[in-house]
């Protein structure tokens, strides 16, 4: 058929053919193009094929010769197999005969090439076994045609009488067809009987193939020479990658490819094909370590040793790209012989030399990711060495000696850090500023390769390379080596998580944060690049752990960080890390809120001041205003920060009455951002330590300070924000979000706090949303956090206030009808029933305080259940669950009356969603699911089987895609689902199993 639906024929003719594909590679209209090539793809299909496109392999016309060729592919991978013995035979004959002519005629390479792939294709389809395909060929090109398969030699020397009577182009077509061979037998699944037999010919043909390479890699030192050396390295790889998983056992197979390892390895020195050779032999290396014999491997250390290295070493001072290729096979070299590198040091013919070489690397110059792509590359290899040294070191017991490489290891481990940091060092701004997106996203991924290098490395190093970083430090600030003194501080952060959990290096770390380093750095006066600087605000972050431990260094960081926040390209990062630092060493801060109060108000009236770094300053404010005590000392700076977020409401207000309401709602949403950091700030750590010997309880007045008059008017004032935000800015979801936040903030405190407000606040938000509230679904989402948290035994029962949950969350599914009106909201109310099922079913069932309201719930649940949409239906099956199986400790009798009602009244129905969705409406990713409400079904004491039974012989079930599925196969099912009893794994695999019968596909679970 036609692309634009209308019937096509196929064409019947060689000309009317050619003027086929000549249009289809000819621009024109793209319908009649779609046309054309719909009319071609009949033509591979039908039966008239074969002759058609043999004929078309006599045209003049390459497009159409190649078309010919295509065609000759697409009938045998699809009628091959069926083809009678003589036809097939006729088939394979004439392939052959047109790839002699052709090669005769001079033919470019895209035709030869696509005849091998249909040669290839008719040795894996054909109904006839091709025993010779190699062999046929080859003295098909010596006689000039296609020569029948009785008369070739069954000698096993029968091809070496002919490779040397064959031009380098015919040559060239075998290479293809041999390579052709070997990629697609590769594909075929070798455990079939069929198959086998094929990959027995591929044994006894490897014999030819790496005779046909070992000559063609002998060919003069030509311009087609290099060519068709290059051609044997392409087939040599081709065989190598299907050896590697066919030949463990095939030895003998195996050693006719090894054999030409000698023959082929000098083509790494030689000028062409070189860089063929290399990727060659880098990619054996990396993927079949173990296809190299010893002998092979001194062989690469030699080529490597007396030609790669010189040349790596020279185009890396001249910086060319042509190291590249040259460098990886000297990766791949050291990977693949990784524990002769790091065992035997002094092996001059192998492991000095290589890691000479790969720290070379990193000494040459240039820039990762601009002119020094190789760094990029080294790196795996720099990996690979050290988690090789670190599992060796840490495998071995107590009692063993040490390895006799351990210290020439350390030595190289600690250059090796060095040239790393070296690397890592920025450009000068006249360099950095030519560079392209994808140059600098080079050198920044090089930076995080090489973070995860360096953590390995200290685990090997420990405190010996912090102190080595330290140094270098140390020197770059007194040298005013900006640039350097950056890298060094990147690799100190990089360090950061380790050298916390180490004790031992505290003292280390004096050096540098009683240094000047951080008077120095915020003289900003003195030109220092901001990438130093934000590497060094990065530092205090990174350590803010340690600041804590040592109270002394706080005034000089604090100081660098909040000048820095008033510093463009700055303030970002400045605003992260004073966050970071005043969470870490919130206690001891506590004095200096009144003048980071007044620093955060000048930095507020400030050009950086923007809502990313007011909401992360205002939450480190509140960070420290957490540790303060008593409670009631709170109230003073929470107030200040109240004050802050009421003027940038007040800033919305003015701009909505000059109708700039773009800008109006950036601070509104800002202002309730503000809100919900200060929140967070507020809570309790977890790190804070519990006494378990403090013997006198809290005091009772600090214990219940926030439920006093001015505990209180605190958190009403902190509700009033959000109300008149919520006025505001009625429209915007990012408003009720953030609002959402606020009162989750207190939901994880274990003691009352500013932000910590009773339920029955979270309630009234919810009851003054109505359908149309934008992000209903936060809303909702936050009701389920809440029921959850109300639902743990240690917490005062919500009835009254879940009541009220209730009642307003049938409002939603009222007005929402049906669920695919809305499947986000509609999901999101079903959760909210579903986690009221636990602690609150009596709430859920009980009429006299819900009203009779639990009908169009469980009507609404049921239509989610048999409805289309993923989410909803989850939910459902959930709620379904939950609903039919007998109450948890249920002692209710009102409640356990209610649920069997239930059941006895939406059984039928609810069994028969579920049949609908098993025989076929579903998709199979929700089975497990609605497994579930089926389990439960089955272990309540009710008519299941019944109600299985007539939901499956019902009028309304949808039609079963299967016909074959007949009422046999439905009771049988019956009977196994409800004689599992909820057996959950045996009760899935019976639903799949039916699924898959009902839609008639055949799946392997």
């Amino acid at each position: 058929m036609a692309s634009n639906g209308s019937a096509v024929p196929a064409p019947t003719s060689v000309q009317e053919v050619e003027q086929l594909v000549k249009r289809l590679y000819a621009p024109g209209n793209p319908r009649t193009i779609a046309q054309v090539d719909d009319q071609l793809k009949l033509l591979q299909h039908s039966p008239e094929g074969w002759q058609l496109a043999d004929a078309l392999l006599g045209s003049s016309d390459v497009n159409v010769r190649f078309f010919g060729a295509l065609t000759f592919q697409v009938k045998l991978n699809n009628d091959g197999a069926r083809l009678d013995a003589e036809t097939a035979k006729t088939v394979g004959m004439r392939l052959v005969y047109w790839t002699v002519q052709r090669d005769r005629a001079g033919e470019g390479m895209l035709v030869r090439k696509k005849l091998c792939a249909s040669l290839a294709t008719y040795f894996l389809r054909s109904s006839v076994r091709w025993t010779k395909p190699l062999l046929h060929l080859a003295v098909s090109f010596q006689q000039g045609d296609a020569v029948p398969e009785e008369r070739l030699s069954a000698s096993h020397d029968a091809i070496d009488q002919t490779l040397p009577t064959l031009t380098d182009s015919q040559l060239a077509t075998l290479l293809w067809l041999s390579g052709s061979l070997a990629t697609e037998a590769a594909k075929t699944d070798s455990t079939t009987p069929e198959n086998m037999q094929l990959h027995t010919l591929m044994e006894d043909m490897v014999a030819s193939a790496s005779k046909i390479i070992r000559h063609a890699s002998k060919r003069p030192d030509t311009a087609q020479g290099g060519k068709l050396r290059a051609e044997s390295l392409a087939c040599f790889l081709n065989w190598v990658n299907y050896a590697q998983p066919m030949w463990h056992a095939q030895q003998e197979s195996l050693n006719h490819l090894r054999n030409l390892v000698e023959d082929l390895a000098p083509m790494l020195t030689e000028d062409s094909p070189q860089s063929e050779a290399m990727d060659v032999f880098r990619d054996i290396l990396e993927s079949f370590t173990t296809f190299f014999k010893p002998q092979h491997m001194q062989l690469l250390a030699n080529i490597i040793n007396q030609f790669a290295a010189p040349k790596m070493l020279q185009l890396l001072q001249d910086k060319e790209p042509e190291v590249i290729p040259v460098a990886q096979l000297i990766i791949a070299y050291g990977i693949a012989n990784i524990q002769q590198v790091v065992e035997e040091p002094e092996n001059e013919y192998g492991s000095r030399n290589i890691v000479r070489l790969l720290l070379a690397i990193f000494e040459a110059p240039g820039y990762p990711g601009d002119d020094d792509e190789v760094s990029i590359h080294n790196i795996e290899f720099w990996n690979t060495y050290i988690e090789y040294v670190n599992e060796a070191m840490y495998s071995r017991t107590t009692d063993q000696p040490p390895p006799t490489w351990l210290e020439h290891d350390k030595a190289v481990c600690m250059q090796l850090s060095k040239l790393i940091q070296n690397k890592l060092v920025t450009p000068p701004p006249d360099i950095a500023q030519g560079w392209t997106d994808a140059e600098a996203d080079a050198f920044k991924e090089f930076r995080v390769d090489a973070s995860d290098l360096m953590l390995s490395i200290y685990v090997r190093l420990g405190n010996e390379m912090l102190q080595q970083f330290i140094t270098l430090a140390l020197t770059s600030l007194a040298a005013k080596d900006w640039q350097n003194l950056e890298a060094t501080l990147f690799c100190i952060n990089t360090l950061s998580d380790n050298v916390l959990e180490d004790a031992t290096a505290e003292q280390l770390l004096i050096q540098i944060f009683s240094s000047s380093l951080f008077r120095d750095i915020a003289d900003f006066n003195q030109p220092i690049p901001t990438q130093t600087r934000r590497t060094a605000i990065d530092t205090l972050g990174t350590y803010g752990q340690y600041i804590e431990r040592h109270a002394e260094f706080l005034p000089d960081t604090l100081r660098f960080l909040f000048a820095s926040l008033e510093t463009f390209g700055l303030f970002m990062s400045a605003a992260k890390s004073i966050e970071a630092l005043c969470s870490t060493c919130r206690n001891s801060l506590t004095g200096e809120l009144d003048g980071f109060l007044a620093q955060y108000n000048r930095f507020a009236q400030g050009e950086t001041s923007e809502p990313y770094t007011n909401e992360k300053v205002i939450g480190a404010i509140a960070a420290i205003v957490q540790a303060v005590t008593p409670e009631s000392a709170k109230v003073s700076p929470l107030s200040a920060l109240l004050d802050i977020v009421d003027g940038n409401i007040t800033r919305a207000q003015q701009l909505i009455k000059r109708g700039q309401m773009e800008d109006a709602e950036a601070y509104g949403v800002s202002a309730i951002e503000c809100l919900v950091r200060i929140g967070k700030g507020l809570q309790v750590p977890d790190d804070v330590p519990i006494d378990l010997y403090e013997d006198e309880p809290p005091k009772k007045n600090e214990q219940s300070f926030w439920r006093t008059q001015e505990g209180q008017a605190v958190q009403h004032r902190i509700l009033g924000i959000c109300q008149t935000v919520l006025l505001l800015l009625p429209d915007s979801g990012e408003v009720v979000d953030g609002v959402c936040n606020v009162l989750k903030a207190g939901f994880t405190e274990t003691e009352p706090g500013p932000f910590v407000f009773p339920p029955e606040m979270t309630v009234s938000f919810l009851e003054q949303c109505t359908i149309s509230t934008p992000h209903l679904e936060s809303v909702l989402s936050m009701i389920c956090t809440l029921l959850v948290q109300y639902s743990r035994r240690d917490q005062p029962r919500i009835d009254a206030e879940v009541a009220r949950i209730y009642k307003h969350t049938v409002t939603y599914i009222q007005a929402l009808g049906e669920p695919s009106q809305d499947p986000g909201i509609a999901q999101s109310c079903i959760d909210v029933f579903n986690r009221m099922s636990t602690r609150y079913i009596n709430v859920l069932l009980d009429t006299t305080s819900t009203g009779d309201s639990v009908q169009p719930i469980l009507d609404f649940a049921l239509k989610a259940l048999d409805g289309p949409d993923l989410m909803p239906k989850r939910s459902a099956a959930d709620f379904w669950a939950r609903m039919v199986r007998p109450p948890e400790n249920a002692t209710d009798e009102t409640v356990i009356t209610r649920a069997g009602h239930v059941i006895s009244a939406y059984g039928p129905a609810l069994s028969q969603a579920l049949i609908n969705q098993i025989t076929g409406r579903a998709q199979r990713s929700e089975l497990d699911q609605l497994c579930e409400p089926l389990k439960a079904l089955t272990t309540n004491r009710a008519p299941t089987k019944a109600w299985l039974e007539a939901a499956l012989f019902s009028e309304s079930l949808p039609p079963i895609a299967n016909g074959s599925v007949g009422d046999a196969d439905k009771r049988r099912f019956v009977q196994q689902v409800v004689g599992l009893r909820g057996e959950s794994r045996r009760t899935r695999d019976v639903v799949k199993n039916f699924y898959v019968a009902c839609r008639g596909t055949v799946v392997s679970y």
